[in-house]
């Protein structure tokens, strides 16, 4: 057993991958730390978050700081003697194998016990070391209750954070056999058979995706899908026939098209919400034509009109709509970061892009062929870089209630995953599809977690309630389903 004599040491750094605003977002609010506290907390050189601990405990707190993006060191500070064991602190608490995350609130230790309700305090540097053991003696001895408790209650400190992992059970040679099935029937009837295809892909993926041991729930009609591809379908034909008819006729038809795109997609993203359950609580969009129209028609005509300048600005406003407007129940999602990441990621793309066409340009003259293998390499990576970085800025700063996602994709992983099911999909002229979809799907899964800060099975028994007293199923109010 080793002594209680080493301390969780956060120098206001961040993982790659992960911008400071993510992760003071996430600090804000896995600990409810505010504004203030999280500037003083990532402009310090060194701070304490934790001493006192045996080499183990401060792995686990090291460990679940860095799911958030947090890097932390575990220190043996020196002239450190062993601390009695804070019985009163909130514990790690663990479920089904995740990573284990610390209590809330998170107490940086100083050379002196913080008021009731200020469980966070700078330690100055120069006494680190010396008040490393005695500062956790003080501040939770005596068997005073923590600060959590005094301000929140013993509700809330019974309610500590939990990192629940996601896990998906689906194998690529079962979902090999729905997939042929699906491919000859809707051959066999003419393409009217997608519609029950689509579903029977859905639930396989659905239930084979669980969070806390609850699989997910898609529960859509296939006639309300095969009404709107029908109606889809009708469309494009009109559009088409329109164009060849005449070319004012067919830019009306577009024109059309156009005003119609923000109804399009707040119908299809109500219908994929309200159909998805978990734990017999349905999902839920309520997105306006006007809100969309901003966001999918104007923000990108400003953004091509400014040659591409306010394209970020354009995409986080995409991003803070559907989140915005997304529901669990009545309990609305909240998209928690701001349009600077989004810009970073172009900038860092555009950099690389820069980069690699130097690059392209002088080994074009040298080696043809070389040029050409560097110029798929770089499209790769690019691809790579965008959806790592974005799928964990966007989930990552994806909040409901008190809970949040976290996304942790990695550019190295993601890359070997896109290129094994490239090169399975070529050699394979299409057949690996199944395996390549499973292997998004598992890799999805073992990168993305959410951290419980409520009593899970209150807050889902309350959203339950909320939802029943609306009266009826939220997938009724609509007769097509605009699930393409």
């Amino acid at each position: 057993m080793s002594e209680a004599v080493y301390a969780v040491v956060f120098r206001g750094e961040v993982l790659d991958g992960f911008s400071k605003e993510q992760v003071q977002a996430a600090f804000g609010r896995l600990f409810k730390l505010s504004a203030e506290r999280l500037d003083q907390l990532f402009s310090h050189p060194r701070v304490v978050l934790k001493n006192g601990l045996t080499n183990d405990e401060a792995a686990r707190y090291r460990d679940a700081l860095r799911r958030i993006g947090a890097v932390v060191m575990v220190e043996a500070p020196p002239l450190a003697r062993p601390a009695p064991p804070a019985a009163s602190m909130p514990g790690v608490v663990k479920s089904k194998g995740a990573v284990a995350a610390p209590a809330v609130p998170l107490a940086i230790q100083t050379d002196a016990a913080p008021a009731v309700g200020q469980p966070v305090a700078i330690s100055p540097p120069q006494r680190e070391h010396h008040e490393a053991a005695a500062g956790a003696a003080r501040i939770q001895g005596d068997g005073a209750p923590p600060a959590a408790v005094t301000a929140r209650g013993k509700d809330a400190a019974s309610a500590a954070p939990r990192e629940l992992a996601f896990e998906f059970r689906g194998e690529g040679f079962e979902f090999f056999r729905i997939w042929i099935v699906n491919i000859l029937l809707s051959i066999v009837t003419l393409g009217i058979y997608s519609a029950w295809a689509k579903v029977r892909t859905q639930r396989y993926f659905y239930a084979n995706t669980q969070l806390d041991g609850s699989s997910f729930d898609y529960l859509a009609d296939p006639l309300k899908i095969l009404k709107g591809r029908l109606i889809a379908f009708a469309c494009l034909v009109i559009y088409s026939v329109a164009g060849e008819l005449s070319v004012v006729l067919g830019a009306v038809m577009g024109l059309l098209l156009l005003v119609a795109l923000p109804w399009i997609i707040v119908r299809g993203l109500s219908f994929r919400n309200s159909n998805s359950a978990w734990r017999g609580v349905r999902f839920g969009f309520d997105g306006s034509y006007g809100d969309a129209a901003m966001a999918f028609l104007v923000w990108p005509l400003l953004g091509a009109l400014t040659l591409g300048i306010l394209m970020p600005l354009a995409m986080h406003k995409q991003q803070r709509f559907i989140a915005g407007n997304s529901r669990y129940g009545t309990s609305c999602f909240q998209l928690d970061v701001g349009a600077r990441p989004f810009y970073m990621i172009f900038l860092a793309m555009l950099g690389i892009g820069v980069a690699a066409g130097v690059l392209i340009s002088v080994l074009s003259g040298l080696s043809p062929v070389l040029a050409s293998a560097v110029g798929a390499v770089t499209y790769l990576l690019l691809f790579a870089f965008f959806n790592v970085r974005f799928t964990n800025l966007v989930y990552g700063n994806l909040a409901l209630g008190d809970n949040h996602l976290v996304s942790q994709y990695e550019l190295g992983s993601y890359s070997m995953l896109m290129l094994v099911n490239m090169l399975g999909m070529l050699l394979t002229l299409g057949l690996f599809y199944p395996w390549a979809k499973v292997r998004n799907a598992r890799y999805a899964a073992e990168h993305m977690a959410l951290v419980a800060c409520d009593d899970l099975d209150g807050f889902i028994a309350a959203r339950r309630k909320e939802v029943s007293s609306l009266g009826g199923e939220f997938a009724d109010m609509f007769d097509v389903g605009l699930a393409l």
